[in-house]
């Protein structure tokens, strides 16, 4: 069987992230994070494909600051499917990453692996 090799490292992770699609805003919970994009959990189906804006908040010993501003991005969900606890599992690769925010998510991803 071959494997997928990432071009990216994940990081398991417990973002909040806002996941903005044509219709409506999407709460949603990173449960891994990568410079390439995110697994998501939500509790509603996003199709995949599917252009969305996300707003990540990226958190400091797992404590929001209300005086850091999240990271607002764009991306597209590759694949959604309902989760056996509940709501859905969704796959999103950034598109556009702007080179700041890809530096805000690299100093976190280093800060959370201890480097």
């Amino acid at each position: 069987m071959e494997q997928t090799r990432r071009a990216h490292p994940r990081y398991a992770t417990s973002l909040s992230v806002d996941v903005y699609t044509a219709d409506d805003v999407v709460p949603a919970i990173a449960k891994n994070l990568s410079l390439g994009g995110l697994g998501i959990s939500l509790k509603a189906a996003v199709p995949p494909q599917a252009q969305v804006g996300l707003s990540l908040f990226l958190v400091e010993d797992g404590i929001e600051d209300e005086r850091t501003a999240p990271v607002n991005l764009r991306g597209m969900i590759c694949w959604c499917t309902p989760d056996p606890n509940g709501g859905f599992l969704a796959g999103l690769q950034f598109s556009g990453l702007q080179p700041a925010d890809g530096q805000r998510i690299q100093e976190f991803l280093r800060r959370l692996s201890g480097g």
